[in-house]
């Protein structure tokens, strides 16, 4: 064999030798990278079957290295240490895992307050990423308990006035709404304004529990709102006095409660010309601010209207506690007050050239609407049942 044969034979071997090598080797594997995120919210209603809220942490595929991820909760409309408990930690998945829960202990009562909401929320992973728009969870505490749980916080009117003498109230004292005092107004028209509810005659939409009245708009889906609108029309009317009503308000997208008077005459000569005096109107998603209103008009095609607001300071709602809502109503002049703080008042200049409606008898409406062309309508971020709770009515007159 010549030189140059067996050295093309040796470079042919080593040439076989690497190629060989090459396939000999194990394919590269990429790890799996952790993907974090929650497959769905939790609703459930407050129960002792539902005394924990467990969430889900998922991988869409098993991680090859052991990955971690933290978590934390977040109140909303709910407050921890009160309506769930707070909790926070390291979820760490070993390889292989796809799937980690947390749990979320909830306060259970029997005490009426509308639904609410607070978030989990994962963050700081580690050997992963968080997916977009899934690293919150919503957890959602449904409520359909009737026991009225507010307590009596809040602010008090004086017993009595100077030069007046009280004469008229309901304290809501008894076991049942007074029909000597309150008739209903029914049905679902949208009453002028684009209104979802259904006011009802129903116990579970009006009634009387601890002194109080209370005013309650319930949700049945596909919005399909009920709720109830109590009027005082020939049975209880007045003319001039100072009026004071002491209410807790709910709030919240689409919610509009209102405390306000018509004339008597309305059946007669029809709205605005009998007159209308908004003593206390709140638009849900300012649950801050109270407006006060008056209306008028010769016929709707000249309704005119003036009104006034008054917020609550550092952040606080009116769901939080009672607040006193009240006017001072003379001839030819009409004050509205907040907690006795005065923030607007009318006189017949500020009507003219139209007639001034509001020197005849009005009658009371107490009611809670769902949505309408002021307020707007609920959201998904709106909680229900939603209640207005009246501790009294008062009217004081000059002795």
């Amino acid at each position: 064999m010549s030189r140059f044969t067996i050295a093309w034979v040796l470079g042919a071997s080593v040439v076989a030798m690497v190629t060989g090598c090459e396939g000999c080797k194990d394919p590269v594997v990429e790890p799996v990278v952790a993907e974090f995120y929650f497959p769905n919210n939790v609703t459930a209603f407050e129960s002792e079957a539902n005394a924990v809220f467990t969430f889900e942490v998922r991988l869409p595929e098993a991680a090859t290295e052991a990955a971690s991820v933290d978590y934390e909760t977040v109140g909303l409309s709910a407050d921890p240490g009160e309506d769930f408990t707070h909790v926070e930690g390291t979820l760490t998945f070993a390889v292989g895992e796809t799937s980690k829960f947390i749990d979320v202990p909830v306060a259970v009562d029997g005490y009426l307050e509308g639904d609410e909401q607070f978030q989990v929320v994962l963050s700081n992973p580690i050997n992963g990423y968080l997916r977009d728009f899934e690293q919150i969870a919503l957890g959602t505490i449904r409520n359909d308990d009737s026991t009225v749980g507010i307590g009596d916080a809040g602010y008090e009117a004086a017993e009595s006035y100077d030069g007046m003498d009280l004469v008229w109230a309901d304290e809501f004292d008894g076991s049942s709404i007074n029909a000597a005092n309150w008739t209903y107004d029914l049905g679902a028209s949208g009453w002028g304004n684009q209104e979802l509810q259904n006011y009802v005659a129903s116990d579970e939409n009006a009634y009387v529990q601890d002194g109080k009245l209370i005013i309650k708009a319930v949700s049945g889906g596909s919005d399909n709102y009920t709720s109830a609108r109590l009027k005082s029309i020939d049975l209880q009317e007045f003319q001039y006095g100072r009026v004071d009503v002491r209410a807790v308000l709910p709030v919240g997208q689409g919610m509009w409660p209102a405390i306000w008077m018509l004339g008597a005459n309305f059946s007669e000569i029809g709205w605005p010309d009998c007159g209308e005096i908004d003593i206390m109107e709140l638009i849900g998603h300012q649950p801050n601010r109270v407006h006060g209103t008056a209306h008028w008009g010769a016929d709707p095609s000249q309704h005119q209207y003036q009104g006034g607001s008054i917020a609550l300071p550092n952040g606080s709602t009116f769901d939080e506690e009672f607040h006193v809502f009240s006017i001072e109503w003379e001839e030819d002049e009409i004050r509205w007050l907040m907690d006795d703080e005065e923030y607007f008042s009318l006189d017949p200049g500020n009507v003219a050239p139209q007639a001034w409606p509001f020197n005849e008898p009005f009658f009371f409406i107490l009611n809670v609407a769902v949505g309408g062309v002021w307020p707007g309508y609920p959201d998904e971020t709106t909680l229900f049942p939603a209640f207005m709770a009246v501790d009294y009515v008062r009217v004081y007159q000059g002795n």
